[in-house]
């Protein structure tokens, strides 16, 4: 055989052996199910977290920060320190484009005077130095005027029977309001009853919430409510048991058979210092642990053959917790730990699972605050103003980058940290 030949023969021979590797490897890798992918990524890139069970020096103190950044399934919004509001994203912008898109984010007409923004499925609200709450998006349910039947509100509209507001909350089909005086007043869909036990598809004005007293924060949606009282003690209301945190609360059952729970104290062993409402919730005490509760998947538990997580458990791993949302946390040593569900693509294929454990994504991180909303969950804004994305949901330009992204990414880039333009000092 001529040294050529010899040549091309030991050539294929390896690129035979190779060949042999990859499909061995490919078929390994195809034995393992979606969990096991999502270990291999967690364990060997992003680190699980495994903190020593240690509280912070000094108890924080209760986080009621007027929220700056927030975000719909459409678009987003945040709020400047001149109190200038600026939008991005697809509809809902309060100002004039040629699509109906813009994902560089603009300053809106008319409005100097803003404070907070809250952002839920399809509407916002926005809370003003003088106490009044305005709203803007979907109106389906009344969660902005219930008096009038267009279920699209297209410009800022007053909220009408209710002032001198502290804090807002735009969730899924509702508005939440807690005034200076510490009550809780909801708008929108109560047909669950999670109102005062009073099924209503909606309310004619902004109704007080029995059994809510001296409260600072209220999140909530059609089928729950979840606030944090000035002593630290979180109080939910809820349809279901799975809701409230608390497995001794009574039931009521209402007409229709449908049933309700009034207000009971989630329990917790210490004071809690903010809480987060999502598909799961969860709640930082003042020594920097984290607590969860509801939905077993996005409750960054271990695996548990539990669907509902009843009583909140502490997360393990996690300690000296300065900040927190339904999906992250933030540390007081800067790190950016997230969990809950993410979607990665291939070009042929996607995944979709539950990180099970809270993984490191980025570290000398300062969380200012996170943003509000379910699809702002992804997003924070830094000690020094500049708000961030991650996740992937920019595929209307609701991250602010200039972007249109595509829906699902590969994971490297879902579990990267993107710089939005939007900045909160004014000056930028």
């Amino acid at each position: 055989m001529s040294f050529q030949n010899l040549t091309m023969h030991k050539y294929s021979s390896t690129l035979s052996v190779v060949a042999l590797i990859l499909s061995l490897t490919m078929l390994i890798a195809c034995d393992k199910t979606p969990s096991e992918h999502i270990k291999t990524l967690t364990e060997d890139n992003y680190p699980v977290a495994n903190m020593p069970d240690e509280p912070l020096e000094t108890p924080l103190e209760i986080n009621i920060e007027p929220k700056r950044l927030a975000m719909t399934n459409s678009w987003s919004a945040g709020v400047k320190d001149d109190g200038t509001l600026w939008t991005w994203g697809t509809d809902g912008l309060l100002r004039d484009t040629k699509t109906g898109q813009d994902p560089t984010p603009r300053q809106v007409e008319d409005v100097n005077d803003a404070v907070a923004v809250s952002g839920g499925g399809g509407h916002m609200l926005l809370l003003r130095k003088d106490g009044t709450v305005w709203g803007w998006g979907s109106n389906r349910y009344g969660e902005i005027d219930p008096n009038d039947d267009d279920t699209f509100i297209e410009e800022l509209r007053q909220i009408k029977g209710i002032k001198s507001l502290v804090y807002i909350h735009a969730g899924q089909q509702a508005s939440i309001f807690v005034d200076s005086e510490g009550k809780v007043f909801f708008l929108g869909n109560n047909e669950t009853g999670v109102v005062n036990g009073n099924i209503q598809k909606k309310f004619n004005s902004p109704v007080l919430v029995e059994g809510f007293e001296y409260i600072v924060k209220a999140e909530g949606s059609a089928g729950a409510i979840v606030a944090l009282s000035e002593d630290g003690s979180i109080v939910s209301s809820s349809s279901t048991l799975d809701s409230l945190g608390n497995p001794n609360a009574k039931k009521t059952t209402i007409s229709n058979g449908k049933i309700y729970y009034s207000p009971v104290i989630v329990s917790l062993p210490k004071q809690a210092v903010d809480f987060t409402k999502g598909y799961a919730n969860f709640a930082l005490l003042e020594d920097g642990s984290v607590w969860s509760w509801r939905s077993h998947e996005w409750s960054a538990q271990k695996e548990s053959k539990e669907i509902f997580i009843k009583s909140p458990k502490k997360v393990e791993g996690l300690s000296k917790v300065v900040r927190l949302n339904s999906i992250s946390s933030n540390t007081i040593n800067g790190d950016l730990y997230t969990w809950g569900n993410y979607v990665y693509s291939s070009r042929s294929s996607s995944t979709k699972d539950y990180i099970q454990r809270p993984i490191r994504i980025a570290q000398d991180i300062k969380v200012d605050q996170y943003g509000t909303g379910g699809f702002a969950d992804y997003s924070f804004i830094d000690d020094k103003g500049n708000a961030w994305m991650w996740g992937d949901k920019s595929d209307r330009g609701q991250w602010g980058t200039g972007k249109i992204t595509e829906d699902y990414m590969p994971k490297e880039f879902v579990l990267s940290l993107h710089e939005s333009l939007f900045n909160t000092h004014a000056n930028k």
